[in-house]
């Protein structure tokens, strides 16, 4: 793939992210979601199931590099094995959609199946109005605003952020959670691709963020890496899912030691 064509790709997923956060803003608040329970027992409402359908047919319409895959969360995977994978994830944090809360937003990232490796990615806050965007060698921005995560911050003056604690009970990483709040004073829980978005940005220093889904973390792994952190991955103990640590440098590294935070795949 060029160069040019990533970056065409690129423009593709901000544009589909664009597109379904109309639909997505439509139903936030509403009284119609009609919520149901997957197997997994998150929720699902009409807009995930829209949202993702309009996601689809952008991707598919504005292909610039031939046929591509597309695994969603809400639709699985479509398409004849090709080298390339978008994957979706329409609202990460149906949970908070429901509620009310703002923080959630639209997740898209092209995975080249070669080496399983994230080539681009893609975080809207559609209520926020943040869009963080990057794809590998092109750079990462926010808004347009170019991002770059610092190489080391002292962890005195760092915050640290992390999933929901039933995520770490799910991952059997309860002892995880417990750990990094004592031994920091400034663990605080921004769940969901909100907090993804905090550390590509740098306001957090890491997340650890256990039993994702490979729509979850993908889309912030191309980030990550290419706005120069750290991300750590490997399987988690939820079937399917894996555990994840990233953020700057110095900062992962640390936490990885005092944690024991490593694991058999781990990238950069």
């Amino acid at each position: 793939m060029t160069e040019e064509q990533l970056g065409q790709l690129l423009q593709t997923a901000v544009d589909a992210a664009l597109v379904a956060s109309v639909c997505i803003k439509k139903y936030f608040g509403s009284q119609s979601l009609c919520v149901k329970q997957k197997q997994d027992g998150s929720p699902v409402t009409l807009a995930d199931q829209e949202a993702e359908s309009l996601i689809r047919v952008h991707l598919l319409s504005k292909a610039s590099a031939g046929p591509l895959d597309i695994l969603g969360e809400e639709q699985g995977l479509t398409g004849q094995g090709t080298r390339w994978r978008w994957t979706v994830d329409p609202i990460d944090g149906t949970r908070s959609f429901v509620h009310g809360v703002p923080l959630f937003g639209t997740m898209i990232a092209l995975q080249d199946m070669q080496d399983e490796r994230p080539v681009l990615g893609v975080i809207h806050l559609p209520v926020l109005g943040l869009t963080y965007a990057g794809a590998r060698g092109q750079g990462v921005t926010c808004n347009g605003k170019p991002l770059r995560i610092p190489d080391s911050v002292p962890i005195d003056d760092a915050i640290i952020g992390t999933g929901d604690i039933a995520q770490f009970v799910a991952a059997n990483r309860y002892e995880d959670f417990r750990r990094l709040s004592v031994m920091h004073g400034y663990v605080r829980g921004y769940t969901d691709c909100f907090g993804h978005g905090l550390v590509v940005s740098g306001a957090l220093g890491a997340m650890m963020d256990p039993a994702l889904n490979p729509w979850d973390i993908l889309p912030t792994q191309a980030l990550i890496e290419e706005a120069g952190g750290m991300i750590l991955l490997f399987p988690s103990r939820v079937p399917g899912k894996v555990d994840s640590l990233f953020g700057n440098r110095a900062l992962v590294r640390h936490l990885a030691r005092e944690l024991s935070f490593c694991g058999p795949t781990t990238h950069r």
